[in-house]
C-alpha cells in the first residue's frame, strides 16, 4: 500500500517524535461537542494542573512558548535602545523575541561542557542598556541559576528563563519554574508534552502575574472579565496596556491538560534511554557528552553530543537509516541578528560538532541498542 502524504516511513529511525496519550484523543473530542473551544474552563484546569505539579506559584498559558517569552519581555517594558543579554546556542525564537520589541540581543558566550550561557560572560557584557537577561536550559539541563541570579540581584535586572526544554527538569532539587521570576515552557509537537502548539509562564512574582494576564489578552485579565448588557470589552477596561492575542484556547489546553497528566510515563521513557546513552556511550574519544550535574535532574528533552567530523559521522548513522539532527545553530550568523561575532570563541566550537541523537517515547529498546551499536561503529 503507497504511504499518504501525512505518513512518517516506519523502517527510519528518527531524531524526534510526537508523544499523544490515548486520553488526549477521547478527551479533545468532548472539548469539542461540549462546543466551547475558545479560553475556558479547560484552560483553567491546564493551569491548576501544571501549578500543582510542578510546584509553580503562578502561572498563565499561552499559545506558544515564542509567545511566552515576548509577553514577558513586553511586560518588563524591554523596547526599542534597550538590550537583553541571551545566549547565541539556541533556536533563533529565543531572539527573535527580542527584535520584536525593538531591542537588541547581545550575545553571552556558552559552556561547551553543557551549551548553557555562561555566567561569567553574562557579567561581562552588562551596559547601562541592559534591560533584562535571557537564560535556556539547554536540552533540559538546567543553567547555573545561582551564579546567573546573584548577577540578575548585583545588577538589579531581571531574568527570563526560556525552558521551552526543561519542563520537569529539577535545579537543586526544585522544578525549573518552581522559583524564577518568569519562566517560559513549551508544549510544542515534540516536546514531552504536545498539544500541536502552546506554552506556560510561570512565575514566583505575583505583580508580574497579574500584569501577564493582562498582556496575553488585549490588556485584559480574562479571569476577572465581567461584561455589561451589549459592550464586548468589561466595565473595567481602559486601554492603558497594550496586550497582545496569545490566550490559549480550550482544544489546546485539552491536549496539554492529558499530556500533564501522563507526563510521567513519557518523562520516564525518556529518562532510560538517556540513562543508557550516558552509560554506554562514556569513554569514546571521538564523541563527548554533555556533563550532567549531582544537583541538577535533566528531563532528557533532547540528547546532544559534541562529536568529531560531524557530518561523516550522521552520514555513516543515515546508511542505517538512523537521522540526526543540529536543530540549533549560533544565531549570530544570521543577518537580522547583526552578523557574525568574533567573540563567542566556545560558541564557535560548539557550532561545529554538536548533533542531537534520537530521542523520543517511540523508540523501542531494540532501536536503542540498535543506534548504539552503530554510534560505537561509527566513532571506533
Amino acid at each position: 500500500m503507497r504511504k499518504k502524504d501525512y505518513e512518517l516511513a516506519t523502517n527510519i529511525i528518527n531524531t524526534w517524535s510526537t508523544y499523544i496519550p490515548e486520553e488526549a484523543i477521547t478527551e479533545v473530542v468532548k472539548t469539542l461537542r461540549s462546543k466551547w473551544i475558545n479560553t475556558g474552563k479547560k484552560e483553567t484546569d491546564l493551569r491548576e494542573k501544571a501549578r500543582r505539579k510542578w510546584k509553580f506559584p503562578y502561572c498563565v498559558a499561552v499559545n506558544n512558548c515564542t509567545a511566552a517569552l515576548r509577553a514577558c519581555l513586553a511586560m518588563l517594558g524591554v523596547g526599542p535602545g534597550d538590550e537583553v543579554i541571551s545566549t547565541p546556542f539556541t533556536f533563533i525564537a529565543t531572539n527573535t523575541t527580542i527584535l520584536e520589541q525593538g531591542a537588541k540581543p547581545v550575545f553571552a558566550d556558552i559552556k561547551y561542557e553543557d551549551l548553557n550561557i555562561d555566567p561569567k560572560s553574562i557579567e561581562e557584557r552588562i551596559t547601562p542598556k541592559t534591560k533584562a537577561i535571557m537564560v535556556v536550559h539547554y536540552g533540559g539541563n538546567s543553567a547555573d541559576m545561582d551564579e546567573i541570579r546573584e548577577i540578575g540581584r548585583k545588577h538589579h535586572l531581571p531574568i527570563i528563563e526560556d525552558s521551552a526544554h526543561a519542563l520537569g527538569s529539577m535545579y537543586k532539587g526544585k522544578y525549573v519554574g518552581t522559583e524564577g521570576e518568569l519562566v517560559c515552557f513549551s508544549f510544542q509537537v515534540v516536546k514531552i508534552i504536545n498539544s500541536g502548539d502552546g506554552g506556560l509562564i510561570a512565575t514566583s512574582n505575583k505583580t508580574y502575574y497579574e500584569k501577564l494576564k493582562k498582556i496575553i489578552w488585549y490588556g485584559i485579565d480574562r479571569d476577572g472579565k465581567k461584561t455589561n448588557l451589549l459592550d464586548p470589552l468589561p466595565e473595567s477596561f481602559r486601554g492603558d496596556v497594550l496586550g497582545f492575542k496569545y490566550n490559549m484556547n480550550d482544544i489546546t489546553a485539552t491536549l496539554a491538560g492529558a499530556g500533564v497528566d501522563h507526563f510521567d510515563e513519557a518523562a520516564k521513557k525518556r529518562w532510560v534511554i538517556g540513562e543508557r546513552y550516558r552509560k554506554e556511550l562514556t569513554g569514546y574519544t571521538k564523541i563527548k557528552l554533555m556533563k550532567y550535574y549531582n544537583d541538577r535532574t535533566p528531563n532528557y528533552q533532547i540528547f546532544p553530543i559534541h562529536v568529531e567530523n560531524r557530518i561523516r559521522f550522521a552520514k555513516y548513522l543515515r546508511k542505517y537509516n538512523i537521522r540526526l539532527n543540529i536543530n540549533n545553530r549560533r544565531n549570530d550568523i544570521y543577518p537580522m541578528f547583526g552578523g557574525q561575532r568574533s567573540d563567542l570563541p566556545i560558541t564557535e566550537r560548539a557550532d561545529q560538532d554538536v548533533v542531537l541523537l534520537p530521542m523520543h517515547t517511540d523508540l523501542t529498546e531494540e532501536q536503542v541498542t540498535y543506534i548504539i551499536k552503530k554510534i560505537k561503529d561509527a566513532v571506533k
